[in-house]
Parts: structure tokens; sequence; C-alpha cells
């Protein structure tokens, strides 16, 4: 498993094929740097078009009558799609109205203070429960490569993944519940600070568990090695710096293979529950917390599009480690693809908050970006910074992936 075309240490320094040869370090970088170069021109690209329609869009609505006398589509006929229809353009003008009368309408100092006061305490709150979520992932990382150096099994090694998809999971929930008590102006705000939370909390989990993967890494050729960042003595064992690039991209699809593997199938048997509890107890509630609690699941359109940004982040990181890892991505991202749109069709109603497409996507951009700058830094110290494992991979016996040799 360990030596299969999975991983970029199965490749050997130059390949030759009918008599013709080529400097396989070579074309791995340039690959690569096509790679992030096309990323970085359509990024770029993207980003320009829709900031300006979004100026545009905001340069033009000076006032409320184009969304009175012109939001309606007149080809629309089903009377469930009407009817979703006016809830949308409802919820619109609401939220248009909220956010005119914020601005006209100041808070007093009592109230200025209390919401700070809440603000304070759920914002301690967050990052308490990032601090706990940091420290359990090392806590278990600590643990299970002590495992699989000490016992020489994989099954503990699975443990940081599924406490990382577990986080994912969990958090967005608390914080959804966090942020109503916040006493934001507009069900926007909300929405918007709950999606910057999640997206903290994926990235976050990610740069510790790299920077755990580094500590790993730094190991000197030798057959009685101690690794002092975990308090693990290896006595005449290979692990570690053998072949450290087989050892990140392993890493890579775990992540890859867990999150698919944990978060489709639970989303999907979760929203069918929720659809089937809906069907059977709604009507025959009285309460109105118990509507609540048995309403129909709604689709939110931000959590996808961070799946998304999250997928195409393990993407640009380890697909240098591992090279098939994008024929992976497509395939999982298909099956999810079709996995959601069962469930959006049966079990699910759309949201009753009304996403613009143009500010949704300039939003998903910008994330996009930023995470890319990420991945750019952290791809380009492993290829400088970063000496190559002695007996495996097409970069052995180099100083660095960056020091190969010139076609």
């Amino acid at each position: 498993y360990n030596d299969t075309a999975l991983f970029l240490g199965h490749y050997v320094n130059f390949t030759e094929y009918n008599g013709i040869s080529y400097n396989r370090p070579v074309a791995i970088l340039v690959c690569t740097a096509v790679v992030f170069g096309i990323s970085f021109v359509m990024l770029i690209s993207r980003l320009l078009q829709t900031g300006k329609k979004l100026y545009q869009r905001k340069a033009t609505q000076t006032n409320f009558c184009n969304k009175i006398f012109g939001s309606w589509d007149y080809g629309v006929v089903n009377p469930s799609t009407i009817a979703l229809r006016k809830k949308c353009i409802q919820r619109d003008i609401q939220e248009e109205l909220a956010l005119y009368l914020s601005l006209s309408h100041h808070r007093t100092a009592g109230e200025i203070l209390h919401v700070t006061l809440i603000r304070i305490v759920t914002n301690g709150i967050v990052i308490l429960l990032l601090v706990g979520m940091g420290a359990a992932i090392i806590e278990a990382t600590i643990y299970s490569w002590k495992q699989l150096v000490l016992l020489s099994t994989n099954a503990k090694g699975l443990l940081v993944p599924i406490l990382i998809i577990f986080s994912i999971i969990a958090l967005p929930i608390v914080f959804h519940v966090i942020g109503g008590f916040e006493r934001y102006k507009s069900r926007s705000g909300h929405a918007k600070m709950t999606l910057l939370r999640s997206a903290i909390v994926r990235i976050t989990t990610l740069v510790i568990y790299i920077i755990a993967a580094y500590a790993a890494i730094q190991c000197t050729q030798s057959k009685d090695l101690q690794v002092t960042e975990f308090n693990v003595t290896m006595h005449n064992t290979t692990f570690c710096q053998e072949c450290w690039e087989t050892f990140v991209g392993q890493q890579f699809y775990q992540l890859l293979l867990l999150e698919f593997l944990f978060i489709a199938p639970f989303t999907v048997v979760l929203e069918t529950i929720r659809n089937l509890a809906h069907k059977a107890f709604y009507n025959r509630v009285r309460k109105k917390f118990l509507k609540t609690f048995f309403s129909k699941p709604s689709f939110f359109l931000p959590d996808s599009i961070l799946d998304l940004v999250y997928f195409q982040l393990l993407l640009w990181l380890g697909f240098l480690f591992s090279p098939l890892q994008p024929l992976f991505m497509v395939t999982i991202l298909v099956i999810m693809f079709y996995l959601k749109k069962f469930s959006v069709m049966w079990n699910l109603e759309p949201d009753e908050d009304m996403f613009r497409g143009t500010t949704v996507m300039f939003l998903s951009l910008v994330m996009l970006f930023a995470v890319y700058i990420f991945a750019v830094i952290l791809v380009g110290y492993a290829v400088i910074g970063l000496k190559p494992s002695l007996n495996c991979g097409p970069f052995q016996n180099q100083s660095s992936m960056f020091s190969v040799p010139t076609l």
C-alpha cells in the first residue's frame, strides 16, 4: 500500500519509454507550477468579474421600487414555487428594511453595552471551543502516532482525521446556536458570522494537523531516533525518516476519504430522518418550539460552498504528494453531487433566506483566494525548505525539491 502509484515516494528520478527519457522531478515541479498558475489566473479573473457585478448592483439599488414592482417572475405557475417566491421576496425586502432602519436608528449607550457584553461572552466561548479543539487534535496526534511507531498499527492513525471531521460537523451547529444570542440586526449578519466561524474551524483544524505532521517528519537519518515533540523514542525503526513524502500523502488521502465517508452519508441520513419526523409530527404538535423542532430541513447554500472550498484546499495542498488525488477528488465530488441532489429533491426545501448569487459567489471566491495563498505558501515551503527523503521518491539525494537537475 505504501509503495504504490498513489504516493510521490513511489516514483523514480528519471523515466524512459521507447528510448525517450525525461526528467521526472522537473516534470513534477513544472506541473505543480502550472496548476497553481492556472488557478491564480482563473481566481483573479472571476474575482474581478464578480466584484464588478456586485459593485454595479449596489450602485444601482437606490430605493425599493425595483424590488416591489420588478421582482416577480410571471413565468412561475407552480403553486409551491409561487409560495416560495413570495417568501423569498418578502424576506429580501425585510432584510433591506432592516438594513435601512439599522443605519437610521442608533442604539442607545445601554443597548450598545449590553450587546457588547453578550458578544464578548459568546466570542470567548467560541475561542475556548477552538482552543479545546486544537488541544484535542494535538493530544490525539501524539497518541495515534505513538501507536503507529511503537505498535506498527495504522488503525490508531485514523483517530485524528475522525476527530477533525467531528469538529467540522459539530462546531458549526454550536456556532449557529451561539449566534442566535448575539442580537444581529439582520438574519444575514447571523448567517455570515456563522459561515465565517465555520470556515475558521476548517482551516484551523487543517493548520494544526499540518503543524503536527511537520513536527513528525523533522527527523535525522539514524537508527536511534528520538522525536522530542512527541516524547517518543524509536529504536531500530525507519518510521518518519524512510519516506516522509508518502507519509504526508497518506494524511491527505485520509482526510479526503473520511470527509466523504462521514459527511456525505451523515448529511443524507440526518436530513432523511428530519424529513420523516416532519411528515409524522409537524401537523400533530401545537407548541411553537415543537413546530420549529419538527420543521422541514432547508437547503443552506453557504454550507455546500464551504465544503467545496475545503475540498479545493485539500487538493491544492495534497496533489504534489499524492499524484492521483485529483482523480479521487473528481470521483468523490460527482458522488456527493448526486447524493446532495437526492437529498435536496426528497428531503429539503429551499431556505427562506434568499442569498444573492453575486454576493455568495464573491464571498466564496474571497475565501477560495485566501486558502489559495495559504496553499501556495505551504507547498512552496515544502518544495524549497524541506529536505527530500534519501531512499524514495524522485527527489532523493537532493538538498531540496527545488534543487533538481535542470533539463
